[in-house]
């Protein structure tokens, strides 16, 4: 029985188990959309500032270096993870025309995240261009707290974006309080060891050493961040600590052998997403 015009183009966010396969159609088009809006903001905004309304505007780095914070990451390592990211989901996009039905099922049940970061950090560029601080951070807030309850299951959809967004809601935050007494520091002396925490929780629940590596990496950015912003100072030595920590942890938990072959974000949260289906098929 063919579909009906409805079903083919489905709501994306659907999550039963027939819609899934039903709103395929529905996530190729909007993966693409969503997509091109991100990447196209952050070329654009990137190269130059917005020209409409009456708010402070600037690049997204030249918001940046204008409010340089103590969660102000290396714009260097910011491209690099920017340009691995896009690359990865471009890799995720096309897993999703592929002619494995299981490829692409398997896609389109995390196309949801997908769709979810990239319009969130589409909405997260066009305010924090436009110095909108207190609104770019609860779009920052809102992806990271919504719908990730622990279900990691792939890099360009979930790992990478997530982690992202828990650095941006320090950097953001940071950027929107606009403290820089000594009280403020030593909070944020602080508050950086909740990047260790951060890194701890999926290492520990999920092994999920794909968020172990991109936390890693953007540490290392907020301590050369950090060292450039104020020589001396902590935070950038916490930085660089929590940094080799997080690392040395991560290649432990991705080493085969040492926890078991069932590492990985697809042990933890993969296989117990799709556990209800396997329940139901036996």
């Amino acid at each position: 029985m063919l579909p009906t015009e409805s079903q083919i183009i489905a709501n994306p966010f659907s999550r039963d188990v027939e819609g899934t396969s039903r709103n395929i159609p529905a996530y190729r088009i909007f993966t693409i959309i969503s997509w091109l809006l991100s990447f196209v903001v952050a070329i654009v905004y990137s190269i130059s500032p917005p020209q409409d309304g009456h708010w402070t505007k600037g690049t997204i780095f030249g918001i940046s270096k204008a409010h340089i914070t103590p969660f102000t990451i290396s714009h260097v390592f910011i491209a690099i993870y920017w340009i691995v990211l896009f690359c990865a989901q471009i890799s995720f996009v096309v897993q999703l025309f592929r002619r494995d039905e299981a490829a692409v099922t398997a896609a389109a049940s995390v196309g949801s995240y997908f769709i979810l970061f990239n319009l969130l950090e589409f909405g997260w560029v066009m305010l924090w261009t436009r110095s909108l601080f207190f609104w770019s951070d609860w779009s920052c807030c809102t992806f990271a707290i919504l719908r990730h309850q622990g279900e990691l299951v792939h890099i360009p959809a979930t790992a990478m974006p997530l982690t992202w967004s828990f650095f941006l809601v320090l950097w953001n935050g940071s950027v929107m309080v606009g403290c820089h007494s000594l009280p403020c520091r030593v909070l944020a002396n602080i508050a950086i060891w909740g990047i260790a925490v951060f890194a701890g929780f999926f290492l520990v629940v999920f092994k999920d050493y794909h968020v172990g590596f991109a936390t890693a990496f953007l540490t290392a950015g907020l301590g050369v961040g950090q060292f450039f912003a104020k020589i001396i100072a902590l935070q950038w030595i916490f930085a660089f600590t929590i940094m080799a920590v997080v690392f040395l942890f991560t290649l432990v938990v991705a080493v085969p052998g040492v926890y078991g072959r069932d590492t990985g974000a697809e042990a933890g949260g993969g296989d117990r997403e799709r556990a209800p289906l396997l329940h139901e098929s036996n």
